[in-house]
């Protein structure tokens, strides 16, 4: 292996690094944010599937029950 790849494998790049607990966190900052908005609502659903977040977790957090009627089919 090159150099050029070894370099690039040991680089890591933060922004990315996402774990269970701060996902919990984002998605209800999303849902906080859903009224100024609209791709926020798209962001959340994907980083709940993404994560398999259940509505337990979810409320805990702080999400609201209408939003989490809301996502009723995506929750299990």
């Amino acid at each position: 292996m090159g150099k050029c790849k070894r370099r690039s494998l040991y680089k890591s790049n933060t922004s990315y690094f996402m774990t269970r607990e701060t996902a919990v966190n984002n998605v209800f900052r999303m849902f906080k944010e859903t009224s100024k908005k609209q791709h926020n609502f798209k962001k959340a659903m994907d980083t709940i599937s993404l994560f398999g977040l259940s509505a337990e977790e979810l409320s805990e957090a702080g999400v609201s029950y209408e939003n989490l009627k809301a996502l009723e089919l995506v929750i299990n």
